[in-house]
């Protein structure tokens, strides 16, 4: 799917809205711009227009900081980042409620949302084939539902905006019940009209079992297991014929296989490191960019004869290395996803052609330490030559083996443990893992469902919501080293000693938003 070409400009940001009524001058139309009054006339334009609904989510403004609003803020990534505000978020310190990682995030899902809602408004009036008006609108339902899903994760209580706004517009608040309830609701209603699959150009698209599995997920975050499990089942039912894990794990997280028989919702990018222009970043409308960041603010740090990597402003904890060390394969070895996870030392892989005992000797004498950090290798370009800078990767949101250990999970708190095991021993068994015995009480389940999904899903963005949905997320997960730098090994666990109960569950609503909207009151405790 390629949605780089988009002949829309501020009709379809959202973003900041003003009056000009005064002056005649600014009240005219520019006839070489498009604008609503001139766009939504043909079947193409709602094509286009959808096309910006999607470039939305590859806006780096959120699919970049959703990273440090998730990964680094749960127990598996830590940052020793120079920049204070970024390091501070693992650490649940938010003194600046307008953080770019806090308040970009959030107006980069509303405008997406407004794109949505531009699609939703506009496209029932255009004369066009009737299958494909559907689709689209129910396109734009699920990418709504998208955004929402995160919003109602991060922040909680967000106005629901279900149409375009204007000026003195002031939308009010709703719960994060109610921001779920209409998640389901959009996907519900959008798969009705989406095709199963597509094919050619149309490849990448979300269809069906897109908006069925973020309608699993919602229920899954609400604690709801009869109706989650519901929802998921619906996908398992197609499998292995529509659906199936691809037989090496490192698939799901390069360029090679995208789009592959075990995504169900992915994000498209390709590498834009060949369209710099005076070594700026080429943007799309509204900021996003068609290239991932991913790799640049995770990649490995560059040192003195080493300039492919990136600015590592994030990074994999001890303790996430140790529990890939919990559990060997049936042949003796460490778990195989470790080194398609994380760079670490003893890692038999090389990045951008570099070994970890190349990286040690070049940083001999300096701050920087490899023998005792740890490094992400998923979604970098570590098999490339190139540098880790921009990264045409595409995000995996939603995979068949999450969508296996969630259905496992719902069916082990519905007390049915025996048989939710055997979709947790699929995904073990390609990694060569011992099956889990049928006889696992439920309690014995819930603890290694746990682990296992922390092995498969680490650095995807999944940790976070799971601490939530288990009800564990706090002071508790801090280490006796959380947030200190032992002499001879690196333990940087995410300090959890400043996670404050009923306050740092949400991320504080931005204060630009909160100082211009009085509907909008602020996350408790911040």
């Amino acid at each position: 799917m390629n949605t780089k070409t988009l002949a829309l400009t501020a009709m379809l940001t959202g973003g900041i809205l003003f009056s000009c009524s005064e002056s005649k001058l600014l009240d005219q139309v520019n006839p070489n711009q498009a604008s609503t009054a001139t766009f939504w006339k043909t079947s193409d334009d709602a094509v286009k227009g959808i096309n910006a609904a999607y470039s939305g989510m590859q806006d780096r403004r959120f699919s970049l900081w959703i990273r440090f609003l998730t990964d680094l803020s749960s127990d598996e990534g830590y940052s020793q980042s120079p920049w204070t505000d970024l390091g501070n978020l693992s650490k649940f310190i938010v003194t600046d409620y307008n953080i770019p990682m806090n308040i970009e995030s959030f107006q980069a899902a509303y405008q997406g949302i407004y794109r949505c809602n531009q699609v939703l408004e506009n496209v029932p009036a255009i004369k066009m084939d009737a299958t494909l008006q559907k689709r689209i609108l129910a396109e734009a339902k699920v990418i709504r539902a998208y955004w929402y899903y995160n919003m109602a994760n991060i922040w909680g209580n967000v106005p629901l905006v279900l149409a375009s706004q204007t000026l003195g517009d002031r939308p009010k608040q709703s719960t994060q019940a109610e921001v779920f309830a209409q998640v389901i609701k959009d996907c519900q209603e959008a798969a009705t009209d989406l095709p199963e699959s597509y094919t050619g150009q149309d490849v990448g698209r979300l269809h069906k079992y897109s908006a069925v599995a973020l309608i699993g997920k919602a229920y899954m975050q609400q604690r709801k297991w009869t109706e989650a499990a519901a929802a998921l089942k619906q996908i398992i039912d197609q499998t292995p014929t529509r659906f199936d894990l691809v037989a090496d794990f490192k698939d799901n997280f390069t360029t090679l296989l995208e789009n592959n028989k075990e995504s169900l919702f992915e994000i498209q990018y390709y590498d834009e490191n060949e369209s710099k222009v005076g070594g700026a970043v080429n943007y799309d409308v509204a900021g996003g960019s068609e290239s991932s960041e991913h790799a640049q603010f995770f990649g490995l740090r560059n040192i003195n004869g080493f300039s492919k990597g990136g600015w590592c402003d994030g990074q994999p904890t001890k303790w996430l290395l140790n529990e890939f060390m919990k559990e060997k394969d049936k042949a003796g070895k460490v778990d195989y996803r470790l080194d398609y996870t994380m760079f670490y030392g003893g890692s038999s892989l090389k990045s951008h052609g570099f070994s970890y005992a190349d990286l040690t000797k070049l940083a001999a004498g300096s701050d920087y330490l490899p023998e005792r950090d740890r490094f992400w290798i998923k979604y970098t370009n570590y098999y490339q030559a190139t540098d880790s800078y921009f990264s045409g990767i595409n995000d995996r949101v939603i995979r068949l083996a999450d969508v296996y250990l969630l259905y496992a999970e719902a069916l082990n708190e519905l007390g049915k443990p025996a048989d939710g095991i055997p979709f947790a021993n699929k995904v073990r068994a390609r990694v060569n893992l011992l099956a889990l015995p049928l006889t696992m009480t439920q309690a014995d389940f819930r603890i290694q469902l746990r682990h296992d999904r922390v092995v498969e899903l680490a650095g995807e963005t999944q940790r976070f919501w799971d601490l939530k949905r288990y009800g564990i997320l706090g002071p508790e997960l801090a280490g006796p080293d959380a947030g200190k730098k032992p002499a001879n090994e690196s333990d940087f666990d995410t300090d959890f000693t400043t996670f404050q109960k009923g306050k740092s569950e949400l991320y504080p609503l931005p204060l630009y938003e909160t100082d211009a909207n009085p509907n909008l009151k602020q996350n408790p405790g911040w």
